[in-house]
């Protein structure tokens, strides 16, 4: 007689050898869905170009110090200042790091109520870890979300760019951006998987000739980049199998990116729910910030440091964005000749543009017109 159990096992097994599951495992692990994956390529889905489908134009100024970001204390009467600005376009990048370096300075004084001044992305990761660190803080804004700087960021990971002139890179700035950039990477990896306001994508660089405007990044990677800041696998060459756009030299690595409107309103509720308050002022000189109540305060002001504190290095660098109608199922970036796209929530942002010392916030229609005719015609020779 038979035993029920040991009939469904066998039952089990010979359905598991009929359907191709248990080969199916065998061959995952001899190696064949790693070497199908090399030699395939990938078909990747078209992003839909035209005029009619631009949701939204802006531009947004960076704040750049060609000495780089100024992050150190200032004592002004009786209070401190501790500064944190001037991050050019590696704001959203180093914005935990520098906020941590910033949150050190302060524990140097007694204060255990803190002022934050500014509420960008700088802003808010410096309330957030002084929260923290055991600190009742108070955030001083001119503008809340939607309307402030870092919201008109690309919002990927991009830590060298606009950050400093090579020729101003110190041993002690090199340091300073490793321990940032180490923490701020370690922090946002943190944040994977909640609510999507981090994510990984693959990015595709298309090289066509064109000469790309430059930002000083590729210099400074070499100044900057040590092992110790070198998260990310090195961009590849891919061979004609692999390669999904029909130009003959494309490279591919995977890269962070930050949902901005999610990232921006969680950060701002996190605080908020922590005990912190926002309170709405404006500050145009020294004496503005010395009649706050707090002994210690934290600059991150960004270009408003100019007017504020006399910072003439500062100076804007304008960025032009421009939005598409969402596509959910894009989930790959790529970028040629300076003109690059971002598939995220709030719509396919496209950009590559960057004016030194502009101050003019209007879209330039000349601008928008090369975008859509650069990713129309990546498109065009994108293998389907």
């Amino acid at each position: 007689m038979s035993h029920p159990r040991r009939d469904f096992i066998k039952k089990l097994a010979v359905a598991a050898v009929g359907s191709g599951v248990l080969g199916t495992s065998l061959s995952l692990q001899a190696g064949s869905y790693k070497n199908y994956h090399i030699h395939s390529r990938l078909k990747l889905p078209k992003v839909k170009v035209s005029e009619d489908r631009v949701i939204k134009e802006t531009v947004g100024l960076r704040p750049f110090r060609l000495s780089g970001p100024r992050v150190e204390s200032q004592q002004l009467g009786n209070k401190t200042i501790v500064h944190n600005y001037g991050h050019g376009g590696s704001g959203w990048s180093l914005s935990w790091g520098t906020a941590m370096i910033a949150s050190e300075l302060v524990q140097q004084t007694n204060a255990r109520q803190v002022a934050v001044m500014g509420c960008g992305v700088v802003g808010l990761a410096t309330a957030r870890t002084l929260q923290q660190k055991g600190y009742e803080v108070t955030i001083y804004t001119k503008d809340t979300y939607p309307n402030v700087t870092s919201a008109m960021a690309t919002g990927t990971w991009s830590p060298t760019s606009r950050l400093v002139h090579p020729s101003k890179v110190t041993p002690e700035f090199a340091a300073m951006y490793q321990k940032a950039c180490t923490h701020s990477y370690k922090t946002f990896q943190r944040m994977l998987g909640l609510n999507q306001v981090v994510d990984w994508m693959d990015n595709y660089r298309i090289h066509s000739g064109e000469q790309r405007r430059s930002d000083y990044s590729d210099e400074l990677r070499s100044k900057l980049e040590t092992p110790e800041v070198d998260f990310y696998p090195k961009a590849v060459t891919l061979p004609r199998k692999e390669n999904p756009f029909k130009y003959p030299t494309v490279s591919r690595n995977p890269t962070t990116i930050f949902n901005i409107p999610s990232y921006l309103k969680m950060m701002r509720d996190d605080f908020l729910l922590a005990g912190g308050k926002i309170e709405v002022r404006t500050f145009t000189k020294p004496e503005d910030v010395d009649a706050l109540p707090h002994s210690c305060i934290v600059n991150c002001t960004g270009l408003g440091s100019q007017e504020i504190f006399g910072d003439e290095e500062l100076m804007p660098v304008s960025g032009q964005l421009c939005f598409l109608i969402p596509q959910p199922e894009l989930t790959y970036r790529a970028n040629m000749g300076g003109v690059y796209f971002i598939p995220r929530r709030d719509g396919i942002m496209i950009g590559g543009n960057g004016i030194d010392g502009n101050w003019d916030t209007t879209p330039d229609p000349l601008v928008k017109e090369k975008y859509l005719s650069t990713v129309a015609e990546m498109m065009v020779n994108l293998r389907t």
